[in-house]
């Protein structure tokens, strides 16, 4: 959506020190609540496996999309469309980092990581940021429309690789 945090709170009508301590804890169940509603109302769909007595894997977000792949123009003009396959900022959100880190981590310039978020393709640089999200666990999902040549359901989420790797071993496989 390309909101900053302040700017999403403002619209989904709760303070913004409310969303910090949504993003960043367990409480405030009701605000939570009124977030999720807005983001859905946003078209924004909240990813995740869950089972009862287990925490939730495989958690993300992605712009909410046709139920088949086949739909066609006339089934996918009330959905968001993007024009790229992957969202960069979105895999940078899932590991609560800036650009700057990125950067440093990739090895490409900050230019280089803003420019990809803005969805430019450079060959090399997109496949090594690429290369990186998936190795630090992030999924990147969604699908693309020969006839639009628009991508929708872009999103990411933690991988299930990601969640093996954050389980503690408990014994032989």
């Amino acid at each position: 959506m390309n909101l900053s945090q302040r700017s999403a709170a403002a619209a989904a009508g709760v303070p913004h020190r409310y969303l910090t301590i949504v993003e960043t804890s367990d409480s405030r169940i009701v605000t939570n609540l009124d977030l999720v509603d807005f983001y859905a109302a946003a078209g924004i769909e909240f990813l995740g496996e869950a089972s009862i007595g287990s925490e939730i894997t495989r958690a993300g977000a992605r712009w909410s999309a046709p139920s088949s792949q086949d739909a066609g123009k006339a089934a996918t003009a009330g959905f968001h469309a993007e024009d790229t396959r992957v969202s960069f900022r979105a895999a940078r959100a899932m590991l609560n980092k800036g650009q700057d880190e990125i950067a440093e981590l990739t090895g490409l310039s900050r230019a280089t990581v803003k420019s990809l978020e803005a969805g430019k393709a450079w060959q090399g640089s997109h496949q090594a940021l690429l290369t990186f999200y998936e190795s630090a666990g992030i999924e990147f999902v969604g699908w693309g429309d020969p006839v639009t040549n628009k991508y929708f359901g872009i999103g990411v989420r933690w991988s299930t690789k990601a969640h093996r790797d954050s389980t503690p071993h408990r014994g032989p496989p």
